[in-house]
């Protein structure tokens, strides 16, 4: 199980969840090399939310669908809004990828008036300019975003379970959902919807958010984090 990535997706969650709880309905643009297989498009699925991934990359494109990350992979941008437009209306998750050059893709959504509720866009690539659209720099956001979740008028830290295995895995999910408040929706989406949309996140270990409180708790029924490094 990449661990890392992992990670980087639950940072990205967090990112998302901060902006606005609940992305069913929402368009999340990323574009640039390799940007479906950052935990981009997995983060944005997660949170209930549709992902716009432009790279020109096609065979790095092409793996990150095979690997799960985007649902689909298309040519164009008109295939990629006709498969894009039901499912957001249905506010229901889905990632499209769009194998064209970025600039390309961007000029061609600004002149067609497409208008993504985010984007995430490599330094020095053209922007969309729109008062509607908040642009968050790529490669800046990975060291600005704080290992802290501030939710509920409460702070958690993060923390990983190591498990031998799936079945492993599985009892730790189950007690981690059950340590986590009912009306907890953003954490228990990570944790219910991460081994569907990340299948490296099925075996190995779980990357989530605690309280020192519910640590504690989980300690006392023989849950304990890995060390940090």
């Amino acid at each position: 199980m990449n661990r890392d990535l992992q990670h980087d997706t639950m940072r990205v969650y967090q990112v998302l969840v901060d902006l606005r709880e609940d992305w069913g309905g929402g368009l999340v643009l990323c574009c640039g090399p390799g940007c479906a297989n950052t935990g981009v498009p997995t983060a944005v699925s997660i949170a209930g939310g549709a992902t716009l991934a432009v790279d020109s990359d096609g065979a790095a494109m092409k793996s990150a669908m095979r690997a799960g990350y985007l649902d689909f992979v298309v040519n164009s941008l008109d295939e990629a809004l006709r498969t894009l437009k039901n499912e957001i209306r249905q506010k229901r998750p889905l990632g499209v990828g769009l194998i064209v050059d970025v600039d390309v893709a961007l000029a061609e959504m600004v002149e067609r008036g497409v208008q993504p509720d985010l984007q995430l866009v490599p330094l020095g690539s053209s922007d969309l300019s729109s008062p509607k659209i908040e642009t968050l720099r790529a490669r800046g956001m990975a060291h600005s975003v704080l290992p802290m979740l501030n939710h509920f008028g409460q702070s958690y830290c993060e923390y990983f379970f190591a498990a031998p295995g799936a079945a492993a895995l599985r009892e730790i999910d189950a007690a981690l959902l059950a340590a986590l408040p009912v009306g907890d929706a953003v954490r228990r989406r990570w944790l219910e919807r991460v081994p569907r949309y990340l299948r490296e996140a099925r075996s190995g270990g779980r990357w989530t958010w605690l309280s020192e409180e519910e640590l504690q708790s989980l300690a006392g029924r023989g849950f304990s984090p890995a060390p940090q490094p």
